[in-house]
Protein backbone atom coordinates (compact mmCIF):
# COMPACT_ATOMS: atom_id res chain seq x y z
CA UNK A 1 0.00 0.00 0.00
CA UNK A 2 1.02 3.51 -0.85
CA UNK A 3 1.03 6.04 1.60
CA UNK A 4 -1.85 7.96 1.77
CA UNK A 5 -0.73 12.40 1.47
CA UNK A 6 -2.63 14.70 3.86
CA UNK A 7 -5.17 17.68 1.78
CA UNK A 8 -5.74 20.46 2.28
CA UNK A 9 -7.48 23.34 1.59
CA UNK A 10 -5.40 26.21 -0.13
CA UNK A 11 -4.83 28.79 2.38
CA UNK A 12 -5.51 31.97 2.75
CA UNK A 13 -9.29 30.92 1.18
CA UNK A 14 -9.25 33.65 -1.68
CA UNK A 15 -12.78 34.40 -1.76
CA UNK A 16 -11.97 34.86 -5.98
CA UNK A 17 -10.87 31.47 -6.10
CA UNK A 18 -14.29 29.93 -4.73
CA UNK A 19 -16.96 29.44 -7.50
CA UNK A 20 -20.31 29.45 -6.24
CA UNK A 21 -23.25 28.34 -8.20
CA UNK A 22 -26.92 27.02 -7.51
CA UNK A 23 -27.68 23.38 -7.03
CA UNK A 24 -30.64 22.59 -9.09
CA UNK A 25 -32.22 20.04 -7.64
CA UNK A 26 -32.95 21.96 -4.09
CA UNK A 27 -34.26 25.34 -3.37
CA UNK A 28 -32.00 28.10 -1.45
CA UNK A 29 -29.39 25.25 -1.87
CA UNK A 30 -25.82 26.29 -3.13
CA UNK A 31 -22.40 24.60 -4.59
CA UNK A 32 -18.87 26.44 -2.88
CA UNK A 33 -16.35 24.65 -4.74
CA UNK A 34 -12.79 25.08 -2.58
CA UNK A 35 -9.76 24.37 -4.16
CA UNK A 36 -7.78 21.73 -2.70
CA UNK A 37 -3.92 21.66 -2.85
CA UNK A 38 -4.27 17.83 -4.12
CA UNK A 39 -6.39 15.65 -5.47
CA UNK A 40 -7.37 13.32 -2.53
CA UNK A 41 -7.08 9.82 -2.76
CA UNK A 42 -9.96 6.59 -2.48
CA UNK A 43 -8.40 6.23 1.40
CA UNK A 44 -8.23 9.80 2.00
CA UNK A 45 -12.31 10.49 0.67
CA UNK A 46 -13.39 7.32 2.80
CA UNK A 47 -11.52 8.74 6.57
CA UNK A 48 -12.98 12.14 5.47
CA UNK A 49 -16.73 10.72 4.87
CA UNK A 50 -16.15 8.07 8.65
CA UNK A 51 -15.29 11.83 10.08
CA UNK A 52 -18.14 13.63 8.54
CA UNK A 53 -20.72 11.35 9.35
CA UNK A 54 -19.06 10.65 12.75
CA UNK A 55 -20.16 14.71 13.14
CA UNK A 56 -23.37 15.64 14.41
CA UNK A 57 -23.85 18.42 12.08
CA UNK A 58 -23.81 17.23 8.80
CA UNK A 59 -27.71 17.14 8.02
CA UNK A 60 -27.95 20.24 6.23
CA UNK A 61 -24.97 20.10 4.08
CA UNK A 62 -23.41 17.41 1.78
CA UNK A 63 -19.44 17.40 0.13
CA UNK A 64 -18.01 16.17 -3.04
CA UNK A 65 -14.95 15.88 -4.22
CA UNK A 66 -14.54 16.47 -8.04
CA UNK A 67 -10.31 16.40 -8.68
CA UNK A 68 -8.74 18.87 -6.63
CA UNK A 69 -11.61 20.95 -5.39
CA UNK A 70 -14.04 20.06 -2.92
CA UNK A 71 -18.21 21.29 -3.33
CA UNK A 72 -19.84 21.93 -0.38
CA UNK A 73 -23.34 21.85 -0.94
CA UNK A 74 -25.82 23.54 1.39
CA UNK A 75 -27.60 26.41 1.88
CA UNK A 76 -26.07 30.30 3.06
CA UNK A 77 -26.95 29.65 6.51
CA UNK A 78 -24.23 29.98 9.28
CA UNK A 79 -22.23 29.73 6.26
CA UNK A 80 -18.86 30.85 8.96
CA UNK A 81 -19.77 27.93 10.89
CA UNK A 82 -19.74 25.44 7.77
CA UNK A 83 -16.80 26.59 6.42
CA UNK A 84 -15.16 25.95 10.17
CA UNK A 85 -16.46 22.51 10.46
CA UNK A 86 -15.19 21.90 6.98
CA UNK A 87 -11.81 22.49 8.14
CA UNK A 88 -12.28 20.86 11.32
CA UNK A 89 -13.35 17.45 9.45
CA UNK A 90 -10.17 18.42 6.88
CA UNK A 91 -7.75 18.30 10.02
CA UNK A 92 -8.83 15.46 11.64
CA UNK A 93 -8.93 13.38 8.38
CA UNK A 94 -5.86 14.06 8.06
CA UNK A 95 -4.69 13.12 11.29
CA UNK A 96 -6.50 9.35 10.51
CA UNK A 97 -4.28 9.99 7.62
CA UNK A 98 -1.00 10.31 9.80
CA UNK A 99 -2.62 7.19 11.93
CA UNK A 100 -3.51 5.19 9.27
CA UNK A 101 0.01 5.79 7.30
CA UNK A 102 1.91 4.51 10.86
CA UNK A 103 -0.03 1.45 11.16
CA UNK A 104 0.33 0.54 7.61
CA UNK A 105 4.19 1.15 8.08
CA UNK A 106 3.68 -1.34 11.31
CA UNK A 107 1.70 -3.65 8.90
CA UNK A 108 4.22 -4.14 6.22
CA UNK A 109 7.25 -4.26 9.09
CA UNK A 110 5.17 -7.35 10.63
CA UNK A 111 4.44 -8.91 6.74
CA UNK A 112 8.71 -8.53 6.58
CA UNK A 113 9.53 -10.34 9.76
CA UNK A 114 6.85 -12.77 9.67
CA UNK A 115 8.70 -13.60 6.04
CA UNK A 116 12.12 -13.47 7.68
CA UNK A 117 10.93 -15.76 10.05
CA UNK A 118 9.25 -18.80 7.79
CA UNK A 119 12.47 -18.51 5.79
CA UNK A 120 14.05 -19.12 9.04
CA UNK A 121 11.92 -22.03 9.33
CA UNK A 122 12.60 -23.37 6.28
CA UNK A 123 16.75 -23.42 6.57
CA UNK A 124 15.97 -25.32 10.15
CA UNK A 125 13.58 -27.43 8.46
CA UNK A 126 16.40 -27.86 6.06
CA UNK A 127 19.07 -28.63 7.98
CA UNK A 128 17.10 -30.73 10.01
CA UNK A 129 16.49 -33.20 6.79
CA UNK A 130 19.75 -33.06 5.98
CA UNK A 131 21.11 -34.00 9.83
CA UNK A 132 18.14 -36.99 9.63
CA UNK A 133 18.26 -37.98 6.78
CA UNK A 134 19.45 -41.53 5.76
CA UNK A 135 22.97 -42.09 4.13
Amino acid sequence: MTKVEKVNLIEPISVSAIRIHKYPFFKNTYVIEFPLDSVPNFVWQTLFEQEMVSSLRFWDRKVVFVGQKLQLITTPENIEEKVEWLKEIIESTNRRVEEYNRNEQLRKKLEEEEKTDLEAIRKIEERLRQTFSVR
